[in-house]
């Protein structure tokens, strides 16, 4: 019996109706487990010519896939996704701290199923980090008007809804239910930067109630480092 691989979350990022073309590619290489989201691409006017993104819509793919099957699958993304063209899109593996055992076993079984051979993972090149800021519905151009003036490039925005009891502001006024949920893919050295103005323009205390929080990045591709 072949030994397990751990389990990673990849992220990709297309524009609307290219997603379909993304799982097809994925599952010719045994990765089925995928989970799909709208989202709305945004990134600073001076390079949107460049970048072909701008106020775009996206398919937003969250997929679960054995270590072993990044770097082969990375590759074949890049040439038939197109992502070293500017614009056409953005993939990324992050690691996961846990996973269901049953989960790990299908994932890893399915892709075993393709005949791919165990290869070593792909050495990281640059650092990265995943920055995530929900806040009130309607606020992500603060958000991302704070992101900006410390050096992000752009972002990704998903629509959500936040459950659970219904918290009281001060003086009365409810907590918003609706939630915009920006994700900002950026050089570490930015992390910090970035983090702390948007909590400044968009934090906890203001009327964003904006919560943050970052995740590591392993592998990048369709994004060069200049644009991030």
């Amino acid at each position: 019996m072949k030994e397990q691989s751990r389990i990673k979350l990849m992220v990709t990022i297309l524009d609307r109706g290219r997603g379909a073309r993304a799982v097809e590619l994925f599952a010719g290489a045994g990765i089925r487990q995928h989970y799909a989201t709208p989202g709305r691409g945004t990134a600073n006017s001076d390079i949107l010519d460049y970048l072909g993104l701008g106020e775009t819509e996206k398919d937003v793919l969250l997929t679960l896939l054995p270590e072993h099957a990044v770097p082969p699958l990375l590759a074949a993304a890049g040439k038939e996704l197109e992502l070293a063209t500017p614009g056409k899109g953005i993939l990324f593996t992050m690691p996961l701290s846990a996973v269901s055992g049953a989960v790990a076993q299908i994932v890893n079984r399915e892709v075993q199923r393709t005949g791919a051979e165990k290869e070593e993972p792909m050495q990281q090149k640059e650092k990265d980090d995943l920055i995530v800021v929900v806040v009130n519905s309607g606020c992500d151009d603060a958000v991302m008007s704070a992101a900006k003036s410390a050096g992000a490039r752009g972002g990704t925005i998903l629509h959500g809804r936040r459950l659970g009891a219904e918290g009281e502001k001060p003086g009365g006024s409810g907590v918003r239910p609706e939630k915009d949920i920006v994700a900002i893919l950026a050089p570490r050295e930015l992390r910090q930067p970035i983090m702390e103005a948007v909590n400044r323009e968009a934090g906890i205390a203001t009327e964003s109630h904006g919560v943050l929080f970052s995740l590591p990045v392993d592998e990048v591709i369709g994004l060069s480092r200049m644009e991030r």
